[in-house]
């Protein structure tokens, strides 16, 4: 299992405006390079796999401000074809970015970190009969584990009083994607989305269950004062649709898993005077002016039995460029640009879909309505099996020269084997 600076999935906290100078030194054993998921970084900081390195060597970051809301952010290695192994065997983490609005939730709600305002960071793995980890994808379909393990613990729990709790919700498996729920007994709780990638929304919503897929960050909050001393809370896995029929026989691997479990448990041991309530403005959200906007169309499908992008794969003149600076790209914007991009799945199999450099907003889905965790900025969306998503893009950056960021799928199977394409943003 990688090790981070000596440790297994350390959060790093930063703060929006400070520097941030890295040096990644690569002791892994094969290439690498480590990517910064949801920052608002210049490309060549973004940690893209052109300057990816190998065994033994050192890739300086240039330095560059934080400029990203108050959040949780994601890092994880990014070579081409090796990330869902990396991922898999323990190279990746939380990111938490702080500001006023964070430091204002955290005084309203009375949040104390790792004790009542806790990362839940859900991964599922397999382990051989000695319980070695093994890693054997499945196809089309990506790897799917037996086991589902929160902050790398398996069947954990959580002692709790009654009173609201925090939980900083990250999905850093390969494939698999969580609809969860709290249950006491078979009943649901309700809980409160307060934020996705790119920080806090602007007021809590209220609901019952969440998706969550692969690289996708949702902040909730819960209220224990709805449950009695000596109860138990189940976070709870419920089935969901985002794999069509058949995908999953396209490796000859059967379905993968979609069955209910438990996650992990809440134990509630003692009452509490607390007595905070749960503010109804977290933040300010302006809307992208889509006014005159272009919209690009981005088609997701497959050819010769591999997921594309617009047809193409990484493999079809984006890799290995003789100028890295001036690689293929699948589409080319000016800086201040408002883009709509409309994700068309022509598969039966989902695609959360991950752009780099920059955030955005989810417009609308041909499948109903917006959920909850689509609200706000975001880096990652779902696309469902034979959906169309429009997301909406201002690709406005600081930097004084021209930006080349990916598009992907972060099914990481899906990846590595070529679903991704650069994009240029202009000076």
């Amino acid at each position: 299992v990688y090790e981070v600076g000596g440790k297994y999935n350390p959060v790093i906290v930063l703060r929006k405006g400070q520097t941030f100078s890295v040096d990644f030194v690569n002791n892994s054993g094969e290439e690498s390079i480590i990517h910064w998921h949801g920052f608002r970084a210049p490309w060549k900081s973004d940690g893209h796999p052109y300057y990816a390195v190998k065994n033994g060597e050192t890739y300086s970051y240039p330095e560059f401000t934080i400029i990203d809301r108050s959040g949780n952010y994601f890092y994880h290695p990014h070579p081409h074809g090796r990330t869902g192994y990396q991922v898999y065997y323990g190279l990746a983490g939380m990111i938490i970015i702080e500001d006023e609005d964070e430091d204002n939730l955290k005084q309203a709600l009375d949040l104390q970190y790792g004790v009542t305002d806790v990362p839940l960071i859900i991964q599922d793995k397999t382990f051989d009969s000695s319980g070695q980890l093994t890693y054997n994808p499945m196809g089309h379909t990506g790897f799917w584990g037996d086991t589902v393990l929160v902050n790398l613990t398996l069947n954990p729990y959580m002692e709790v009083e009654r009173r609201i709790y925090r939980f900083r919700v990250l999905n850093g498996s390969n494939a698999r994607p969580y609809r969860p729920a709290f249950l006491r007994d078979n009943q649901r709780l309700r809980f409160w989305v307060i934020g996705v990638e790119g920080g806090l929304l602007d007021s809590p919503k209220e609901v019952n269950e969440i998706l969550v897929a692969p690289g996708e960050r949702i902040d909730i909050l819960v209220d224990f004062r709805d449950v009695n001393v000596n109860d138990v809370v189940k976070l709870y896995n419920f089935p969901h649709n985002l794999v069509g029929t058949g995908v999953g026989m396209m490796g000859g691997m059967g379905m993968p898993d979609n069955s209910e479990f438990e996650v992990m448990e809440f134990r509630v041991i003692k009452d509490s005077a607390y007595d905070r309530s749960i503010p109804q403005i977290l933040s300010s959200i302006t809307p992208v002016n889509t006014q005159g906007a272009q919209t690009e169309r981005i088609t997701l499908g497959m050819r010769r039995m591999l997921f594309t992008i617009n047809g193409e794969t990484w493999e079809d003149g984006y890799a290995n460029p003789q100028d890295i600076n001036n690689p293929k790209v699948s589409f080319t914007q000016n800086n201040g640009d408002v883009v709509i991009i409309e994700y068309v799945n022509t598969t039966g199999m989902y695609h959360p879909m991950h752009m780099h450099g920059f955030q955005f907003q989810v417009l609308e889905r041909s499948s109903g309505p917006l959920r909850a965790t689509d609200l706000g900025w975001k880096d990652t969306v779902i696309v469902g099996p034979y959906e169309t998503v429009k997301i909406a893009v201002d690709m406005t950056h600081p930097y004084n020269e021209h930006q080349i960021y990916l598009i992907h799928c972060h099914i990481l199977e899906h990846h590595d084997q070529g679903m991704m394409v650069n994009f240029r943003v202009n000076a």
